[in-house]
């Protein structure tokens, strides 16, 4: 691909944002839509303890998955998860960072639910957006966390006092209408007058979120008492705000300092902690390129028996994501994949999330990965999912059509050399060669001696193999010609996307 025509796709229109150096990474993931979801699978108002305890398990995992992060807070929907400010996570590229956080944090997520909801089936994709924001020191750290707990103190008590008004009998804008105006104070009184709850008796898990670190402990996961002290991750609702609880974690951030609430004057202020949360928006007039692509996929192939060099049930399941996706964003105008990748292209006028690079890109890698696990019994009914799958994202931006039709060339090229190569090598394997053998055979081979080599060797001719594993799947909309109102589904075809494809589907571009 090095000396391709189209190579100078990658060279010129893609771009890897990098986090500065010696920052604290904070990403934060907050549910999409959460508040249908919450409904649909009837969470309890105001808090479901169960749905709750499944957002912490999601962060244990965060926590158990990748090292660097040291510290995460919860509340509701959301999760904020601090990485150490060293941290070399995929060399600080911010797109790998939040789109692998947002998937593994989704995988979880799913794979956990029966865990905690073990009646209730899940009737949706659940999927979460997320954001990546730099914080200089270990003060504006701890202000950030103060500043999130202030927010779940706040949005619990109006609920906690919203819901007790509803459940009593008033509508939902008569409860609103009650507390419009009220202090903190006020919502304490009402709470104790009209209905006996004391706030500061509610849980604490409602009234301050859950904290997850890495803890010091000596004794052993079964509590049983050990001589040496070791880590051992731990849920807890601790008061971030005062002094005490990183007094006695100094270890968690590293080296202790005197904490200097910079935003302090203001009383719960914190306004200055907003001022790090840098937007970028995506270019306007640009066709937007999502790259979604599955992480450790060869062991992953491996623990779920996928056939070699190609498994065409995951293909079909891939397939029928991107099919999945295409209904969810309609902005998408086209899909193109093979093996553990997929490429969606959104129209060049697209406002999803105000071209927020960082929101499409979470949702997007959130979304996917929701749609594989739920998917994944339908085309692997025998098998359970034993790894969670996660997936990162790259995006580009691109001015005119005919480059975004050179960048799926590229892929589709991609495509081919890659397919002819792993054919060759596991025909070779299946054949009796060891893997390092098979790489030697192939090494420096051209297109045409692998050809030769699978038609001299094994009797196969290349191109009398699936179209899908050699061209891949284009997946679009097309018109159904039957339906008495103008309808549009999504087709999945396997062919070449040459000057032919696109003279005949010109309207891909110029439908809006």
């Amino acid at each position: 691909m090095a000396n391709s025509k189209y190579e100078y796709v990658k060279r010129e229109f893609e771009f890897h944002r990098h986090l500065p150096a010696s920052n604290w990474i904070v990403v934060r993931i907050d549910g999409c839509h959460f508040h249908r979801f919450s409904e649909l699978h009837a969470f309890e108002k105001p808090n479901d303890d169960r749905a709750l305890r499944l957002m912490n398990a999601c962060a244990t995992s965060m926590l158990e998955k990748f090292p660097d992060i040291v510290i995460a807070y919860g509340v509701s929907d959301e999760y904020s998860f601090v990485f150490r400010e060293k941290t070399e996570f995929y060399k600080r590229r911010e797109s790998k960072n939040i789109s692998l956080c947002v998937s593994y944090f989704t995988i979880v997520y799913g794979m956990k639910w029966k865990d905690f909801f073990p009646n209730n089936d899940l009737k949706e994709p659940p999927y979460f957006d997320g954001r990546v924001v730099c914080y200089p020191n270990i003060n504006t750290i701890r202000d950030y966390l103060a500043w999130r707990q202030v927010d779940c103190h706040i949005n619990n008590q109006y609920n906690t006092c919203f819901w007790a008004l509803v459940k009593s009998g008033k509508t939902e804008k008569e409860a609103h209408q009650a507390l419009k105006g009220t202090s903190s104070k006020d919502k304490n009184k009402l709470l104790l007058q009209q209905f006996q709850v004391n706030y500061n008796d509610e849980p604490a898990m409602f009234r301050k979120g859950s904290t997850v670190y890495r803890d010091k402990v000596k004794t052993d996961d079964c509590g049983n008492p050990i001589k040496r002290t070791r880590e051992a991750i731990t849920v807890s609702n601790f008061d971030l705000i005062g002094p005490e609880f990183w007094e006695n974690h100094q270890y968690i951030l590293g080296e202790a300092s005197d904490y200097l609430c910079l935003g302090g004057k203001e009383k719960y202020g914190y306004e200055y902690v907003k001022k790090f949360d840098n937007i970028h928006r995506l270019p306007y007039s640009n066709w937007t390129i999502v790259r979604i692509s599955a992480c450790q996929f060869d062991q992953f192939s491996l623990i779920h028996s996928f056939d070699k060099p190609n498994d065409e049930t995951a293909l079909r399941l891939m397939n029928a994501c991107a099919s999945l996706m295409m209904e969810q964003f309609p902005d998408i105008i086209f899909g193109y994949g093979f093996d553990n990748e997929y490429s969606f292209v959104f129209q060049e006028k697209t406002e999803l999330y105000q071209r927020d690079e960082r929101l499409i890109i979470s949702s997007c890698s959130s979304c996917f990965t929701s749609f594989y696990m739920m998917k994944w019994k339908e085309y692997f009914p025998s098998k359970e999912l034993v790894q969670p799958p996660h997936f990162q994202v790259e995006v580009s931006c691109y001015p005119e059509p005919r480059i975004v039709c050179d960048y799926l060339s590229r892929r589709q090229s991609e495509c081919h050399n890659r397919n002819q190569y792993t054919t060759c090598f596991w025909m070779l394997v299946k054949s009796g060669e060891g893997e390092n053998k098979a790489k030697e055979i192939l090494k420096d081979t051209l297109p045409k001696d692998k050809n030769e080599l699978l038609f001299q060797r094994f009797q196969m001719n290349y191109n009398n193999e699936p179209a899908m594993f050699r061209k891949g799947s284009c997946a679009y909309r097309q018109k159904v010609e039957a339906s008495e109102d103008e309808r549009w589904d999504v087709a999945v075809a396997h062919v070449d996307m040459g000057p032919h494809f696109w003279a005949k589907h010109s309207y891909v571009f110029d439908r809006r």
